[in-house]
Order: C-alpha cells, then structure tokens, then sequence
C-alpha cells in the first residue's frame, strides 16, 4: 500500500517550525512505514536542497524548496499536486488545517482515492479562521484591509478542502462534537501515536519542568508566580521554551528566583528534560490533547494542569491534577505531591503505564490502516 502525508514540513528538518502537529505526523508516519506501507511524505523545506527526495529512517520524503512572500502558499499547492501526480498513492493524509487539505482532496476526488484528515485543535473545524485571527490581531486598520483579500481566498480553499475526506479523525470528544457542528460530519476519535521511547539509564528525578513557548496563551508568568510561593528550596525548578526579546523582563525575573532557562529544546532532547523531572507543569489558558502532556507521562512524569484535563485523563486516572483555572489550588497540589515522594511515585508509574496503553499501542496504527483501506 502507499500512502502519502502532505504536510508543511519535516520535523528532521533544521528549518522547520517545530510544533504539535509536526511531531505527531512524524510519529505516525514513522509507525506506518514499520508497517507494510510504502509511505511517502511531502514537504516544503527553507533549506536550498538539491536532493529531492530522501529515504530517512524507512520515509520517502519529498522536499520542495519554500520562499519567502505572502503568496507562497498559493505557489507550492501545484507543486504538491505534481508531487502526487508522480507518487501515485493508494490513500493520503492531511492533519491540521492547510490548504494541503484541498490539494489532497481533489486528488484523491479526481483518482477515486481514500483521503483521511485529522483535526489538531478543538477549533479545526472552523469555517473563516485566518479572517477571524486577522481581526483580532493587533494591526492597524490599513495593514488589515490589506491583508483580508488574502486570507479570504486562503480560507476559501481551507473552506472547501475540509469538505473532501472520506474520514475525519479527531483527537478527542470536544473535536468530534465541533466537525458535527460546523461540518455535520461524522469524526471518528483515535488518539494520537507516539513511538515508545527507548529505555535511558536511569537519572535522578529532582526538577519541576515548564515547557512551551513563551507565548501569551501559555501564562509562563504564572510559573515564575508558582516557584516563588514553592516550599521546596531543594527542587530545581526549569522553564524551558522559545522565547524572544520581549521575555526579557521574564528571564530576568525567572533568573532571580532560581530557575534554570536553557530556552528552546531540540526536538531529539524534549525527553531528555521530562526523564529528569518529578513533575510536568502547564498554565495554558487551554490545550487540545497536548503533546507535552503525552511526552511527560510516557517519561513517568504526572501533569499539573491549570486548565486543561482532557477527557478528564489527569483525575480519572490519578495521573495528574486539573485545577480548573484556579493557580493557588495549582500551587497547593505541587508542593504537597512534593512532600509525599510515595503518592507520586504510584502517580508516576499509572502515568507511564496509561500513556504507554493510550498512545504506544499498535492498535492505533490498524485503526489508522482500516481508514486507508477503507474499510472503517
């Protein structure tokens, strides 16, 4: 069977903006190609390659060579049909929302082919998103009325191209309630998989860790309000993360309490830093299923979340806590689990044993070949 994935880019390439959809796609795709699967993915690449496809790690990947300017997206949808046009796939994949959802679905229209597409956030199935970020991005009126010719027409594709799948896949409840609100389609929920980690020699666990970019809706000045009311002067606390000029006042302030900033972590390093912690903190004003969350609990690290518990995961399976919004709940649970080393511990070990059960299982990845097949 070939199979082939369009995605905005690699998460092997040096150029590429590391994301959540990025890492899931290179896990599936990964699992797949483990299968009977001739798997083919195709991407843009800011590096000016002269290779155009490359085999890496049993993934036939095809770069097509990305530049700059506002209508680049419009120039690389023919160059992605050419692309299919010479692979000839049994089935395609899109996850996200891109215009690579219209460029898969009138493929797979247009050759009687299964086309399968996984939504990545709670709002994916939204009609008109890049128009509504456009308003309420802070620019001034006469950069926006600019703007709004070009994100309508990119939209416009977005519009038709979530339309074409034979199957939505959705990562959880919420996402599947929204495609049959705005889509009036069925989704089917599959979680997402990650590959197994191979086992580390064991490290000794004595760090909190907060990781994501420091980014507005990720609150990173809630963790810094978080470590200075800790009662744990021997637990090394860690913001790690992208962050730009405008953190600087938070760096600062981070650096004065103690905390270790090694900034952004290579993708090849994340599990590195979760192997190292007793626990996982986010203070997002909300997450989907969120791949640092995955990540920590198949390290064997629970999640303290402030408002995010999906599916109610964290509290039914006691493998982390939701404070429902409230940071001084937050902060209680953080210090007390720290004081009882053999509560977290049991945590720690459910937490693993979930994640591994949830997102490690092969069952995912028949799932996923059923839709391929079509027969779901």
């Amino acid at each position: 069977m070939k199979i082939a994935v369009l995605a905005q880019f690699f998460l092997g390439d040096e150029t590429a903006p590391v994301n959540g959809s990025l890492v899931q796609l290179y896990n599936l795709s990964k699992a797949l190609s483990m299968k009977d699967v001739e798997l083919h993915y195709i991407c843009a690449t800011k590096r000016q390659k002269n290779i155009e496809i490359e085999i890496i790690e049993g993934i036939h990947v095809h770069w097509i060579i990305m530049k700059e300017g506002i209508f680049e997206w419009k120039r690389l949808m023919p160059l992605y049909q050419n692309q299919l046009k010479n692979i000839q796939p049994d089935a395609l994949y899109v996850r996200g929302r891109n215009v690579l959802q219209y460029v898969a679905g009138t493929y797979a229209r247009k050759h009687d082919k299964i086309f399968v597409w996984g939504t990545n956030g709670d709002d994916s199935a939204e009609s008109w998103k890049n128009v509504k970020r456009l308003k309420q991005a802070p620019k001034s009126l006469l950069k926006k009325a600019v703007l709004y010719p070009l994100k309508a027409w990119e939209d416009h594709y977005i519009n038709r191209g979530m339309r074409l799948p034979d199957y939505i896949v959705n990562q959880n409840t919420i996402q599947k309630e929204q495609t049959s609100k705005l889509l009036k389609r069925e989704g089917l929920v599959l979680n997402s998989y990650y590959l197994a980690s191979s086992e580390t020699d064991e490290v000794v666990k004595n760090q909190v860790l907060w990781m994501a970019r420091w980014s507005k809706e990720k609150q990173p000045e809630l963790y810094l309000e978080m470590v200075s009311k800790s009662e744990h002067s021997d637990i090394e606390f860690v913001m790690a993360g992208g962050y730009s000029d405008h953190d600087n006042a938070l760096v600062d302030r981070a650096n004065n309490l103690g905390i270790k900033v090694p900034g952004k972590i290579d993708y090849g390093n994340v599990n590195h830093y979760f192997a190292k912690s007793l626990l996982f903190v986010n203070t997002s004003y909300r997450e989907g299923v969120s791949n640092t969350f995955i990540e920590a609990m198949l390290q064997g690290v629970p999640v303290l979340s402030l408002n995010s518990n999906p599916n109610n995961w964290l509290t039914e399976y006691n493998i982390g806590f939701c404070a429902d919004g409230d940071l001084k709940r937050l902060i209680a649970q953080m210090n007390r689990l720290l004081k009882n080393k053999e509560e977290l511990k049991q945590m720690a070990d459910d937490a693993k044993s979930f994640a591994k059960h949830q997102f490690s299982n092969d069952t995912i990845i028949d799932d996923y070949l059923k839709l391929f097949n079509g027969d779901a």
